[in-house]
Order: structure tokens, then C-alpha cells, then sequence
């Protein structure tokens, strides 16, 4: 079947995103990809930055229960230096709303205290080890350890925040404009069979290794 390529617009919190879609199975099929404004938080952290857009899952056509893949592209700096733009770990929580509390002017970890619709999701191939946190966010990449996640939307989901994984966004630079993620349907054919399968995101004390330092030291292996 000879693939249809069309240029949609996506309109969510009064932000437009410019979206390629691919479907060659209008029933089923489709990837999605949007550029990521790696200064854009929907965290609370030490400077200001922008609040990071929420993706409509009935914009985009996504169910709960749906099973997409989520796949990180594209790098930036951490620190502004855009002659060194190496930097791709990228982060995402589902919610029930595409509420977005203020930041607390503070960086108090990776919470989900700006999202209070955020709700857990399924990894149906389990979670990596440094993929997921213990309050329904999960990284989407980290470092070179993994560049992207399968999981299944949840029941009452209707937003998806994604972001860089950072903790401090105003110095975050993407000259070349290259840090992306792309959303693609899965169907259970396609999903490996799963070591092991969580109800929910449950991740009980990995919250340690996954703060990052009030001194900004954004190691290279986030």
C-alpha cells in the first residue's frame, strides 16, 4: 500500500506544533513527530522556563489502552553551548487533564507536583533499569543506556507532557533544532514478549539515582 504523507496541525494550549504523519494503515498505523523545546519544563526547577505543551491523545487519534512507542531523536546542550550539543535524555508523564501547576521556583527532583492529573502507566515490556520513577514519570531516553519505550495508555488518559530531562532548563540549547520525539502505534503482535508486566508504574526506591545536583552537574551519562 503506497503511503499516504500529509502536514496536519496540532493546536494544544493555545501552542501550535507543525506534525508529519505517516499511516499506511488508517486503521491502525501511524507516527507522529514533534520537535521538543528542551527549555520547556512541566517540573519545577531552579530558573524559569517555559511550561511544557501537552500532547492531545484525541488530537493524535490515541486511546486508553492504546500501546505506542515513544523514540527520542536529536540532542542539545545543557550548559548553552551550542557547539556542544550532546545531551538527549527525555522524559514524559500521562495526565487526565492538561493542567499545569506553576513551579515552585525550586528543583525538588523529578515530581509530578506541577501535574496534578498525572496517572500511571504500563510498561508492557517492563521498565529498564533508570527508566522509570516512583511518581508516573517515565524517561523516554537516558544517556546511551536506551532512546526510546513502549507503553500502554492508561484508562482516563487524555494529555501526555514530554520534556528534556533535566533540571535546570533556561541554559538548555538546540541550535540545530533536532531534539525530537516520535509517536508510533504498536500493535500486540509487534510488542516482545515482557520479562515482566507492571500494573503500574511502582518503582519503590530508584528515586535517588534520579535526582539530579543542586550544583547543576549534568553528567554526561544522565
Amino acid at each position: 500500500m503506497t503511503n499516504l504523507f500529509t502536514k496536519l496541525s496540532v493546536v494544544t494550549a493555545s501552542v501550535t506544533f507543525t506534525l508529519a504523519m505517516i499511516k499506511a494503515d488508517p486503521a491502525q498505523a501511524f507516527t507522529f513527530r514533534f520537535n521538543i523545546d528542551p527549555t520547556a519544563s512541566f517540573i519545577s526547577s531552579y530558573t524559569s522556563s517555559p511550561d511544557s505543551v501537552p500532547f492531545s491523545l484525541k488530537d493524535l487519534e490515541i486511546n486508553p489502552g492504546d500501546t505506542i512507542k515513544l523514540d527520542q531523536f536529536g540532542s542539545f546542550s545543557p550548559f548553552g553551548d551550542p557547539t556542544d550539543e550532546y545531551y538527549g535524555s527525555m522524559w514524559a508523564v500521562f495526565s487526565t487533564n492538561n493542567n499545569l501547576l506553576p513551579s515552585s521556583g525550586e528543583y525538588d527532583g523529578a515530581t509530578t507536583d506541577r501535574v496534578p492529573g498525572a496517572i500511571n502507566a504500563t510498561l508492557p515490556n517492563g521498565c529498564l533499569p533508570a527508566q522509570c520513577l516512583d511518581n508516573s514519570i517515565f524517561y523516554i531516553s537516558r544517556g546511551g543506556a536506551f532512546s526510546s519505550v513502549i507503553v500502554q495508555v492508561p484508562t482516563n488518559a487524555q494529555y501526555l507532557f514530554i520534556g528534556a530531562a533535566d533540571s535546570v532548563f533556561a541554559d538548555n540549547v538546540d541550535s540545530n533544532r533536532d531534539f525530537a520525539v516520535s509517536i508510533s502505534s504498536v500493535t500486540p503482535a509487534t510488542v516482545p514478549e515482557p520479562a515482566f508486566t507492571l500494573g503500574s508504574l511502582v518503582f519503590g526506591a530508584y528515586s535517588i539515582g534520579l535526582r539530579f545536583l543542586r550544583n547543576r552537574q549534568k553528567a554526561r551519562n544522565i
